[in-house]
């Protein structure tokens, strides 16, 4: 009896590898995802916009500025002294409206229109436009020739002696005494220069005396019979001087 043999199979070869395979029923790529030049570029732009940004915070935080504060409980009429300021420092803004401490110089000699506590920041509208008379205090005008005031310039906040002295030719006083003292320390309340029709006088000088003492000096002044000596300058620099009589 013949015997038929079946034909061998050939052994299954895998093809060869495509840079795919199959897993599990899902198609695995083998290739690497490549950036394009412009993402890589606006992710860089944007770290640089981002560290700009935060820079910018961080300097205007940093940044200080020195203002000027009141160092103590102050009336409202105060004439400010250096004693009377002090300074703090506060984040730099374009907001910002208290006084610079570097300007402490031009306040000094100015007059508080409202009270002030300790700290608070002085701004410009706290400084009265005009100087204010204390209380119990009158202002008293008299036309002066030279020779009865002081050679250097007077200036508002000066501090000067009121002295009862006679006419040219004249031998008294209105009071008989010469040379006797009406106010030993006035305050000069404004300069300015004799009307223009009065040329024997050099000066209109406005005074802050007591309330007591203004009807005498008022009537010394206008019989042309007071002198002033100075006793101490006031707040405003001699350098800067101006306006008072030579």
């Amino acid at each position: 009896m013949a015997i038929t043999t079946a034909p061998t199979r050939s052994a299954f070869t895998a093809p060869p590898p495509t840079g795919e395979s199959r897993a599990g029923g899902l198609r695995i790529s083998s290739t690497t995802h490549q950036r394009r030049p412009w993402q890589i570029g606006l992710g860089v732009a944007l770290v640089l916009v981002c560290a700009a940004v935060a820079g910018a915070v961080f300097q205007s935080s940093a940044e200080k500025v020195s203002i000027l504060v009141a160092a103590k409980s102050l009336p409202a009429g105060t004439v400010l002294t250096a004693s009377d300021l002090a300074t703090a420092s506060i984040p730099a803004s374009g907001a910002i409206t208290a006084m610079a401490a570097t300007g402490s110089a031009v306040v000094v000699g100015q007059q508080l229109d409202t009270p002030v506590y300790p700290g608070q920041v002085l701004v410009r509208q706290m400084l009265a436009a005009t100087p204010q008379l204390a209380s119990g205090e009158q202002v008293v005008g008299a036309l002066l020739k030279g020779d009865q005031m002081p050679s250097v310039a007077l200036v508002a906040g000066d501090t000067v002696q009121v002295v009862a002295v006679p006419q040219a030719g004249q031998g008294s006083t209105i009071g008989g005494t010469i040379g006797k003292t009406l106010v030993p320390s006035a305050t000069v309340f404004a300069v300015g220069p004799a009307p223009a029709n009065q040329t024997q006088y050099v000066a209109s000088v406005s005074l802050e005396i007591p309330s007591s003492e203004a009807a005498q000096v008022t009537s010394y002044a206008a019989a042309d019979q007071i002198g002033l000596s100075l006793v101490s300058e006031g707040t405003t620099s001699a350098q800067t001087r101006s306006g008072g009589a030579q």
